[in-house]
């Protein structure tokens, strides 16, 4: 395993199971369409695992146009922390627009 952060020993880890990360950023993006009806632009917050792993699975071009439909705009980061967690392959954001 590879970490890119400190861990310190006793640490406990939960393990994920991995879905395809377009087809489930697509459903995500789909029903934010749904709910908000007219989002301007998202501004997201793209781990960069999440982009290492579309490199992989040779997917990064479709997630570029998947984000590129939605009008997603904004930068990679090292994750996340969510109630003391720290998060990887997360992709977190706001959408702007309004709703009818």
């Amino acid at each position: 395993m590879l970490f890119f952060c400190a861990v310190d020993e006793g640490l406990v880890f939960t393990a994920a199971y991995p879905h395809n990360i377009v087809e489930s950023t697509a459903h995500v993006l789909e029903q934010l369409e749904k709910e908000l009806k007219n989002v301007d632009v998202v501004l997201g917050f793209d781990c960069l695992f999440r982009r290492l792993d579309a490199e992989s699975c040779q997917s990064r071009h479709l997630l570029e146009k998947l984000y590129q439909k939605h009008n997603i705009i904004g930068f990679h980061t090292y994750g996340e922390q969510f109630n003391g967690l720290h998060l990887n392959q997360t992709l977190t954001g706001i959408a702007f627009g309004y709703r009818k």
